[in-house]
């Protein structure tokens, strides 16, 4: 029989950098903080979830880009024009929340006001833009998968929404994107791609990957030529309480589900047996 006084209660891993602590004012001082062995290690993991990117084929030559926030006015970026495979310490970039650049001997990237946007907007401490091509089949057609066919993708990724287009870069996909995170913090970008807002940059990282597995099943689940089942609402309240015991948002309001036709016909319930 098992024996309960020989359990153990490990704590989870401490990913988000306090960044509330930190508010370098002189050039000085801020190049200090930008030098410093705690930034380095975000430094490291943002390269690191550049490789992962690059590895499962979620950006491709310079495309996507990673965000950090490091202080009560500063954000680490990755530079424009740099393979997120190939990408090393040393190019990454500082801004303020302004999107004005501070540190790095490369320009940072033009989207950073999307992600900043999205921090102002939600709290979230990181950001990730990609192209993963499951979700972008979704979204190049002006839509988003439904929702209350998987737990998984109801916890991780909740309602997922779409953002109008908007050139890359400017303020109106800023404000886009800003908004729509309001539903959820990974939000896909019409005729464009995915952005995810985390607690911190790993999380971000996940979050692009359960989209895109989600979108990839629901692609071929379609190739059945049957329509798609989803559980009841018991079911998705379940997810949902799940959800918020994570510490991810539900807003207000939000109603079961976010579609109940896809592709053409009416979505079953799962378990229910005509």
């Amino acid at each position: 029989m098992a024996n309960p006084d020989l359990y153990i209660h490990p704590e989870l891993p401490e990913r988000i950098f306090p960044w509330e602590k930190y508010d370098p004012q002189t050039r000085e001082e801020i190049d200090d903080f930008f030098n410093s062995a705690e930034v380095r290690v975000i430094k490291e993991r943002m390269v690191d979830m550049g490789r992962r990117l690059y590895k499962r084929e979620y950006v491709d030559g310079n495309g996507g880009n990673l965000s950090v926030r490091v202080g009560k006015d500063l954000v680490l970026c990755s530079p424009t024009l740099c393979s997120k495979g190939f990408m090393t310490v040393e190019d990454i970039c500082l801004v303020d929340m302004q999107a004005g650049q501070l540190c790095g001997y490369r320009p940072r990237t033009s989207e950073v006001k999307t992600h900043i946007a999205m921090m102002k907007a939600t709290g979230v401490n990181a950001c990730i833009h990609a192209h993963p091509p499951c979700c972008n089949a979704f979204l190049f057609s002006g839509i988003v998968p439904p929702n209350g066919i998987n737990p998984e993708a109801d916890i991780f990724l909740g309602h997922i929404p779409l953002a109008p287009y908007g050139t890359p870069g400017s303020d109106e996909t800023a404000a886009a994107v800003a908004e729509a995170a309001k539903q959820s913090t990974v939000v896909f970008m019409e005729n464009h791609g995915v952005i995810t807002g985390a607690r911190h940059i790993e999380e971000a990282e996940w979050f692009m990957e359960n989209a895109d597995a989600y979108c990839k099943m629901v692609l071929l689940a379609g190739l059945h030529k049957a329509p798609l089942n989803q559980v009841d609402e018991a079911g998705i309240a379940d997810f949902l309480a799940i959800r918020k015991s994570l510490g991810y948002a539900v807003p207000e309001g939000q109603p079961p589900y976010n579609m109940r036709t896809f592709a053409g016909y009416t979505m079953g319930t799962a378990g229910k047996k005509d």
